[in-house]
C-alpha cells in the first residue's frame, strides 16, 4: 500500500485532487455559446445585407427609368419647337401671301369673329379666355382659354398653344399644350399650368398649326 505522500503527484497539488474535467468541460462550452453567437449573427446579417442590395438595385431601375422617360420627353418638345419655328416662318409667309391676294375676306372673318367674342391672335388662328368661374387652379396658376382656326383646311395636326409664365415683369417660364386635330372653326379648351410654381402672371404667346 502506498501511503499518503507516495501518491501519484499527477493527481494530488497540496493534499487536494486536481479537478481538469469541469474546467475543459467549461471551456467547451464557452466556444459552443461563441460558434452559436457568431452563427446567429450571421444568420441575421446575411438577409439584412439581402434586402439592402434589392432595395438598391430597386432605386437604380427607378433613378434609370426616370432619366429615360426625361430623356425622351425632352427630345419630343426639342422636335415640337423645332417644328415650330419652321412652321411659323411658313404661316408668316402664307398669311402675308393670303392677306394680299383674298379681296378683303381676313378682314371680314376677323369683324364675324369679333363679333362672337374672339381676338386675332395672327392669321387665321383667334382665342378668347375662359370665364374664371368656369375652371379652378388648384395651388398653381394656370390659365384656360379657347381657341380655334378659321383656315380653310383647319389644323389636321393640332393647334400649339403656349404661354409665357412672368414674374416680376420678366419671363421665368412657359406653359404649353397641343390641342387635338381641328377642322375649321372648331373650338378647343387649352388649360396652361406654370409647372415652376414661381409665375406670378401668365400670357398668351404661341398660337399655330403643327403638321399632320
Amino acid at each position: 500500500m502506498f501511503g499518503k505522500d507516495n501518491l501519484p503527484k499527477l493527481i494530488r497539488v497540496d493534499g487536494k485532487p486536481k479537478r481538469r474535467l469541469p474546467l475543459i468541460l467549461s471551456g467547451l462550452g464557452l466556444a459552443a455559446m461563441l460558434a452559436l453567437a457568431g452563427l446567429f449573427w450571421f444568420g441575421q446579417a446575411v438577409p439584412a445585407q439581402q434586402a439592402a442590395q434589392v432595395q438598391a438595385a430597386a432605386k437604380a431601375q427607378e433613378d434609370e427609368a426616370a432619366k429615360k422617360k426625361k430623356a425622351e420627353s425632352d427630345a419630343f418638345w426639342a422636335k415640337v419647337d423645332a417644328e415650330n419655328k419652321a412652321q411659323r416662318e411658313k404661316d408668316a409667309k402664307a398669311l402675308a401671301a393670303f392677306e394680299a391676294s383674298d379681296g378683303g375676306e381676313a378682314e371680314t372673318t376677323k369683324r364675324e369673329m369679333e363679333k362672337l367674342g374672339w381676338t386675332q391672335f395672327a392669321g387665321d388662328f383667334y382665342y378668347q379666355f375662359a370665364d374664371k368661374s368656369e375652371y379652378s387652379c388648384s395651388y398653381s396658376k394656370c390659365l384656360v382659354v379657347h381657341v380655334t382656326t378659321m383656315a380653310p383646311a383647319g389644323c389636321p395636326g393640332g393647334l400649339y398653344v403656349e404661354a409665357t409664365v412672368d414674374a416680376g415683369g420678366a419671363s421665368v417660364g412657359r406653359a404649353n399644350s397641343i390641342t387635338a386635330a381641328l377642322p375649321q372653326g372648331k373650338d378647343a379648351i387649352v388649360k396652361l399650368t406654370d409647372t415652376s410654381g414661381a409665375g406670378e402672371a401668365m400670357a398668351l404667346t404661341d398660337l399655330h398649326c403643327l403638321r399632320g
